[in-house]
Formats: C-alpha cells, structure tokens, sequence
C-alpha cells in the first residue's frame, strides 16, 4: 500500500474547493488505474469529506492545538500529520498541499522517493534567492548563524513544500523538522519557516527529488480565478456541501480570465497615451473587467479587481507613473470612491486602501 496523503484544518471553505479539486485531479487517474494507492484525508471532524473518494485520518482538537504550536503557527501541523501518517500506515506517504493539481498518475510520485531519496515539490534555491531574503537574513543574524545546531546561511537551500514524500523508516525526520521549525520560530517569524524546516532536516540525511512536472503548486499567480472556477464546478461547497458526483467530468482550469476584445484595445491605447510598459495594459484591462461585471458578476469582479491590484503592486517597475495618473484611470478604486464600491470584498477593499497609501510613499 501507498498513502497520498491530504490535510485540511480551520473554518476557510475555499480551502475546501482546493482540496476538492486536487483530489479529483488524482482520481481522474486512480479510479481505472489504483495502483493500490489510498487517498487519506487528515482532518478534524468538522472538516470530513465523506463526498470525496478518501479514508478519514481524525485529528483531535488536542492534537491540532498541540501541533499548531498551540495556534501560533499552523504550518507546523504539516510536519507532525506526515509524522503521524508514516507510523500509522507504516507505508511510503507522499503529501500534498491543497493548492495543487495533478497533472499525471500519482503513482509517478512514488517512483520519485525510496530509502535514499526524499520528495519535495521544487527547489527554490538558497535563501538568499527567496523574496522573503531580509527576513531571513535577519533571523540568521538572529541565531547567530546556527539553527538546531545546524548552519544556516544565505547559500541554505529551501524546497517547496507543496509535496512531501517519505518512506516509513524515515518517519524520525519529520521530528527532526519540527526540532529545527521550533528553533527557527525562537528567532524570526518567517512565514516559510515549516517549509526551510523540512528542507534542513531531509537534506541531511537523504537526496531531495522534485515533481514540478507532475503537480502543478498554485499558491499564487491564477489562484484567485481559479477559485472563482471551482466554485462554478462544485455547487455549495464553499457553503458546506459537498460534491454529487466524484466521478464527474473534471474541467480544466483556465489561468487567465477571458476578456472582451473592446477592453483589450482600449486596455493597448490606455498605455500607449501613458507611455507606461505592458504591466500597466494588463492591470488597466484588469480594471475595466471589474468596472464591467461589478453588478452582473461580483464574484468575478472581485478576481478582476485583485488581479489588477496584484499587477499594480508586484508587476509594475517603480517609480514609472504619477499617482494623480493611476487615480484617474483607475477612479473607481481610487480613495476617493473605493467605499462606493459595496460589490467589493471588505479584505479586498482594504488591500486597495494600503496600496494607496503605500504609493503615496513610494511613487
């Protein structure tokens, strides 16, 4: 036996579209061709889906406050579940985030790990690479170098944690993370800290495989569209349902909203009067889907409007535009009118808010 492994926690239901799909995702596969692999789903009890083709793996309200770090830190949970899955089963066990999807038969991960071979997503490089780098190197400064007695400098190198993969006689590792996680949390408050922790602890003692091309990790990028899709395909899920049919014909999802060919001309001409690069296009057409579905379709004009938020806020090169410029062309999410916009999610709102003011610093 093999255990594909999947963890849930809180009360986010979105976090249940996620997981909704990625398992279908790998059912898609296993339901023809099992491979005498199990899907096991660790959860509490109010998060169970028995809709979905899993075996429940229960987590008490003792175990989850114990590994949450008493709920300072929930990534931490990740590495005890692993821990507790791998002495259960007694069975190699490949972990998967719910923010994913498989893009081939899952027994193709289990090819990946053995007894000198663990699993991770991808590696992301050494620390000094990761945009979370002054943090880090803050930490380090922090620990003075050392971290569980281990070195830690700007060459350690993190993986992805989106997938873990172990053996069972490898299970001790998984405390060895935790070990290395509580250190690390002594010192700095990284968000990325479980993934670093898993990283040093399997480094040590095994070669780390990647599987980047089998599952695809979305823990940015088209997410938001991508929730706005599922929530088309699973029907009351987001409000505590489950699914009909787990043998339903999956869609694929599309990673750029359809946008009208008007908005992309006008979009093109916005820029050029601007004379701003193409990122500026991309947010403005952004905006103009938003202005366009804000009472037909709140929902997707809410992922229009963070799509255009996120484009302004990471795509753009500084210093590029005025910000009397933005305002105007982007005037219904400019301070003077963002509180109009009731159609808007108040954490979205609020997002808007800061980037203002963060650009009447910077720009």
């Amino acid at each position: 036996m093999k255990v594909l492994l999947f963890l849930i926690y809180g009360d986010q239901r979105v976090y249940h579209l996620e997981l909704t799909y990625s398992i279908l995702s790998a059912w898609q596969y296993l339901k023809d061709d099992p491979e005498d692999i199990r899907i096991v789903l660790a959860a509490d009890e109010a998060n169970q889906r028995p809709d979905l083709p899993v075996n429940a793996l229960l987590l008490s309200p003792q175990m989850m406050a114990d590994w949450s770090m008493r709920g300072t830190y929930h990534h931490a949970i990740k590495l005890h579940v692993m821990h507790h899955a791998l002495q259960k089963y007694a069975a190699p066990v490949a972990m998967i985030d719910s923010d994913t999807v498989f893009m081939g038969h899952p027994k193709h991960l289990f090819e990946r790990f053995g007894p000198e071979r663990a699993l991770m997503h991808a590696c992301e490089g050494p620390l000094e690479n990761s945009a979370e780098w002054p943090e880090w190197k803050a930490l380090i400064q922090n620990c003075g170098g050392r971290v569980a007695g281990r070195p830690m400098s700007s060459q350690t190198i993190m993986h992805n944690a989106g997938v873990y993969g172990l053996m069972p006689e490898h299970a001790s590792l998984m405390q060895t993370a935790v070990a290395i996680l509580e250190d690390l949390r002594k010192h700095g408050s990284v968000f990325t800290a479980e993934q670093l922790a898993g990283s040093v602890a399997l480094h040590d003692v095994l070669e780390i495989a990647e599987c980047r091309d089998l599952i695809e990790h979305y823990w940015h990028g088209p997410r938001a569209y991508f929730h706005y899709q599922m929530g088309q395909m699973f029907h009351g899920v987001r409000e505590g349902g489950g699914v009909a049919d787990m043998n339903m014909r999956l869609p694929t999802l599309q990673r750029h909203i359809p946008s009208r060919p008007a908005h992309q001309v006008v979009a093109r001409l916005k820029r050029l009067q601007r004379r701003a690069p193409s990122e500026y296009e991309f947010a403005y057409r952004a905006y103009l889907g938003a202005r366009s579905t804000r009472l037909s379709d709140p929902e997707l004009a809410n992922v229009w409007a963070l799509t255009a938020l996120n484009m302004l806020t990471w795509g753009m090169p500084d210093g590029k535009l005025l910000l009397h410029t933005i305002q105007t062309d982007f005037a219904l999410f400019a301070p003077a009118r963002l509180h109009e916009q009731n159609w808007m999610t108040v954490p979205l709102q609020k997002r808007w808010a800061a980037f203002w003011v963060e650009a009447e610093k910077g720009l």
